[in-house]
């Protein structure tokens, strides 16, 4: 198994990540203010995916902001992780010292222990399996009955894997705090390094990725410049590595796909919300009045009409209609 060379995140690591720097010292800020057990059905997702690209404008709901109808949440005690992922029944989060997985009524269905205080996670459709990324080590997690795998993925002994995403046939990883290329491995019929994807136009020492998804055969990522303090949303195609639009960010964010192979963007410092078309054109903005425990930090689309969204205090599910 080829292992991702390290020479180019040693390099972006030594900019010292100012950003990402300021969203930890947030996620600090509020530790201390706070001192359907059946296998899951592989057509629920497929439906789930195809509702989600497929459903016309004229369905859309015309103003998504703010999020109204709640229908249930859950209490987070685990301020160190706000990593999210999903299928069409199970919802799985970190909360110390558990990997849980909820239902969408956040009940949690199943636990198991977990040590490690870093994880990033996402779902393969392809494999039904979610992915675990650690520091150093990538697990797959069987949701049938929560059994972890440890994949033979290795990084370099000086650098650290801090990101990754799914899409229907590959799995992409990074290592580093701003990060500027992104690593490609198949799925099937094994699990192999493909290449080292260079994003383009970005400043080799001032600019990087500081999170991304998979979805619509795109890859969505938030960009940090630290010499202009400047943030972009960009999405780019998965087919060919062009960028197909990018939009200016006030702040530091982290973005989610939604219906209508659409965007939901959340911006950490000032909090604010963006609906964002599929073409790249803001469609509503809003200015989030709420404390730092309130601010959302993740999101996900969890059914045709339900909204998930992960702050600090609570894990909150929304429905849309």
């Amino acid at each position: 198994m080829k292992q991702a060379s390290g020479g180019h995140e040693n390099e972006t690591e030594k900019q010292q990540s100012h950003l990402a720097k300021v969203g930890r010292w947030c996620t600090n800020l509020c530790q201390q203010d706070r001192s359907d057990d059946d296998e899951p059905n592989q057509q629920e997702d497929v439906n789930l995916n195809t509702f989600m690209q497929t459903i016309r404008s004229e369905e859309l709901p015309t103003k998504l902001f703010p999020l109204k109808h709640l229908y249930t949440r859950a209490r987070m005690l685990d301020k160190n992780s706000v990593a999210l992922a999903c299928n069409s029944q199970y919802i799985l989060v970190k909360q110390r010292p558990y990997l849980r997985l909820l239902n969408k009524q956040l009940s949690i269905v199943k636990e198991i222990p977990w040590t490690y205080e870093f994880v990033e996670m996402c779902w393969s459709l392809t494999l039904r399996k979610f992915f675990l990324i650690t520091e150093k080590i990538i697990f797959t997690l069987n949701d049938f009955d929560l059994r972890l795998d440890q994949c033979k993925i290795s990084c370099d002994n000086n650098t650290q894997w801090t990101y990754g995403a799914c899409s229907t046939t590959h799995l992409y990883l990074s290592t580093g705090d701003m990060f500027t290329c992104v690593y490609e491995y198949t799925l099937q019929p094994s699990i192999e390094f493909v290449k080292e994807w260079k994003i383009d136009r970005l400043h080799p020492q001032y600019e990087g990725i500081l999170n991304y998804i998979c979805a619509n055969d795109q890859l969505a990522m938030i960009i940090s410049n630290t010499h202009m303090l400047q943030r972009r949303f960009e999405v780019h195609s998965l087919a060919t590595y062009e960028r197909l639009w990018s939009i200016r960010l006030n702040a530091v964010a982290r973005c989610c796909s939604i219906f209508g192979n659409q965007w939901m963007v959340m911006e950490l410092l000032n909090p604010r919300l963006l609906h964002v078309s599929s073409d790249g054109k803001i469609l509503q903005e809003h200015q989030m009045k709420s404390t730092p425990e309130e601010t959302v930090w993740n999101a996900l689309q969890v059914d045709k009409n339900i909204i998930l969204t992960f702050t600090m205090a609570n894990l909150n599910v929304y429905k849309l209609w």
